[in-house]
């Protein structure tokens, strides 16, 4: 139906923008439209079968009808031109008049055929949209639809014109020459601008695919924003994807690495570490008092560092889930009964480094609270700003007393040991404090400008 009413549409221009003069110099519209729709119609009904067919539809639409009416079109004025030349003189007003008729009829069959690929691409797109085209398949260029576009207008406005304000019988030949001159110079400045917008439209397009070809490559990719229209936003939307995509590449990389040390630290040095720990205590057992001490001390710390591998274990599988900071802290204030939590800040500044080390610290923290201080309440809060980030736990237990290390490792207590060294990695200052009203209080401050993300 589209069809056909573009036929009927263009036979009515035809027929109202043709010449009087002329019109037995040319071909009724009927006889040119007609034979046009038909093969429309037909190249619809033979290729609306199938979807790869439906693909090559519209540029079949143009190619056709633009043979058959330029044919058409040709023919009956060639025989118009041998009746001109018949009688051994020309008349040059009857010449002008015909190759006027036959620009005119041609530019009108260029726009229609342009008009039917148009058309019906649109109307195909929502069903040939997301397959294949097939092997071979291509449709018009842009270059080619904007020089067509504007040639056919600017000849049909040309010859419309032409017609209708000059005399070709009673007009001096130079003034004639004039005319055309100018009207051929405004058709090949139409078709300059047609040709110049069109390759200024397919240049951006092919610059943004060849870029978008490289995506799978190791070479980075970053599309030139090449103008602010439709083609700029393919090119922003495009490098938005690209970096979605390297984003996720590397976070896919990260986990996967995270995992893999996870399991040869669970597999492999864990283990180990367990096995040097049973190993000291069955000497031990057989030992002499003085060795007997130092293997006490020796399995205690083994079994200490297991327990730090499988934290750090839980920790690196955890980080593979990109759990939020809060949440982390969150699920860890919860496997205390006795601690509660409070936050503050944009806890997201935080970097991974940091996270991990201050989850371990306030590990360690909230425990010693519950085993050594005999703590009915323990309160943590964590804030971030200005740059810096304060953890302080605090307890109402009976107080943690002058720290000695030596003492502390030498009966086996690394923790706080740990928790000083974890605090320097940071480049941040670890407290312990003897709270007046009774109890410990634990500060730790790290200054975040000094991490890296």
């Amino acid at each position: 139906m589209v069809l056909v009413a573009l036929a009927v549409i263009a036979g009515m221009i035809s027929a109202l923008g043709a010449d009087p003069r002329a019109a037995r110099f040319a071909p009724a519209p009927v006889a040119v439209w007609v034979p046009i729709a038909a093969a429309w119609l037909w190249l619809l009904f033979r290729k609306g079968r199938s979807i790869e067919a439906l693909w090559v539809l519209p540029s079949a639409l143009f190619r056709y009808s633009l043979v058959i009416g330029a044919a058409i079109v040709t023919i009956a004025h060639l025989s118009a031109l041998q009746q001109v030349f018949a009688g051994g003189s020309v008349d040059r007003g009857v010449l002008a008049l015909t190759l006027d008729a036959a620009l005119y009829e041609l530019a009108l069959i260029a726009l229609a055929s342009l008009a039917a690929f148009a058309v019906s691409r649109s109307l195909l797109r929502p069903i040939v949209m997301g397959t294949r085209p097939p092997i071979g398949a291509r449709d018009l260029t842009l270059r080619t639809r904007f020089v067509v576009a504007t040639t056919g207008a600017a000849f049909a406005t040309a010859g419309t014109l032409l017609s209708l304000i000059v005399d070709f019988q009673a007009t001096p030949d130079q003034l004639l020459m004039a005319f055309l001159v100018t009207a051929i110079a405004l058709i090949a400045f139409a078709a300059l601008i047609g040709w110049l917008v069109g390759d200024d439209a397919a240049s951006a397009i092919e610059v943004v695919t060849q870029r978008v070809r490289e995506l799978g490559s190791d070479r980075s990719l970053t599309v030139p924003v090449v103008a602010a229209d439709e083609v700029g936003d393919l090119a922003l939307a495009t490098n938005e994807l690209e970096a979605r995509i390297r984003r996720e590449e590397a976070e896919a990389a990260g986990r996967l690495e995270r995992e893999r040390v996870a399991r040869e630290l669970h597999d492999s040095v864990a283990k180990s570490v367990s096995v040097l720990a049973l190993e000291a205590a069955s000497l031990a057992a057989q030992a002499d008092p003085g060795t007997r001490a130092k293997l006490d001390r020796l399995e205690r710390l083994a079994r200490a560092l297991a327990e730090e591998l499988r934290a750090i274990v839980r920790d690196m599988r955890a980080a593979g889930e990109r759990e939020p900071f809060e949440a982390s802290l969150r699920r860890l204030a919860s496997q205390h009964p006795a601690a509660g939590i409070q936050l503050d800040g944009d806890l997201e500044r935080v970097n991974t480094l940091a996270r991990f080390e201050t989850l371990r610290i306030l590990d360690e923290a909230l425990s010693n609270a519950e085993r050594h201080a005999d703590a009915d309440r323990v309160t943590a809060r964590l804030a971030v700003n200005n740059g810096h980030m304060q953890l302080v736990v605090e307890d109402d237990g009976r107080g943690i007393g002058e720290l000695r290390l030596d003492e502390l490792v030498d009966r086996g207590h690394f923790g706080v040991v740990g928790m000083r060294e974890r605090a320097a990695i940071l480049d941040g200052d670890l407290r312990f404090e003897q709270r007046k009203e009774g109890g410990t209080r634990v500060v730790l401050e790290v200054p975040l400008q000094k991490e890296s993300v």
